[in-house]
């Protein structure tokens, strides 16, 4: 029965931590306003990766682009480049050994648990320079098994977007 409660418990840490955060870095003279066209370019080489994820958040993308009045073109002023990425992560658990035997019984031993992280990378290019001015990365758990993944999708590109159109500074933030 005590396994069983630490076992919940920790199954409740590694859920409650599940946060997502933004990060973004871009170069200090970029001019916002000359990036009015855009077009988009997958750079997803991991095979393991949902191609319905990698649509959502093509979707995310050009949501956002076209909110913002900048649209889409085969001339574009700007190249927006994605990629996700899933990785396995993990998490060492080990026995205290505060009440030797009493603590964790004759079973205590390390644990390994193993869970999956996602990331969103999304960089801008200006065409005219062939130069990153701006890029962005969004990671938390793994976006293969998040619900309702349309909403929050947009909702994590939206914000991310948000600090390149908002000049806002580098950032490492969490949601």
């Amino acid at each position: 029965m005590k396994k069983i409660i630490t076992l919940l418990c920790l199954a409740l840490l590694l859920t409650s931590c599940a946060t997502v955060s933004y990060m973004t870095d871009n170069l200090v003279d970029v001019d916002i306003p000359n990036f009015r066209t855009y077009s988009t370019e997958d750079h997803c080489e991991d095979q393991d990766i949902n191609p319905i994820m990698l649509q959502r958040v093509k979707n995310a993308i050009d949501i956002s682009m076209r909110n913002r009045s900048v649209v889409r073109s085969k001339n574009p002023d700007m190249i927006v480049q994605y990629f996700i990425k899933n990785e396995m992560k993990n998490y060492y658990s080990t026995c205290r050994i505060d009440y030797n035997r009493w603590e964790g019984g004759e079973d205590c031993r390390n644990k390994v648990i193993t869970y999956e992280e996602g990331s969103i990378v999304i960089d801008f290019v200006d065409t005219n320079t062939n130069t990153i001015v701006w890029h962005g990365a969004i990671k938390g758990p793994s976006f293969n098994y998040m619900k309702d993944p349309d909403t929050k999708i947009n909702n994590m590109v939206s914000n991310l977007l948000e600090h390149f159109f908002d000049k806002k500074e580098v950032i490492v933030a969490q949601n």
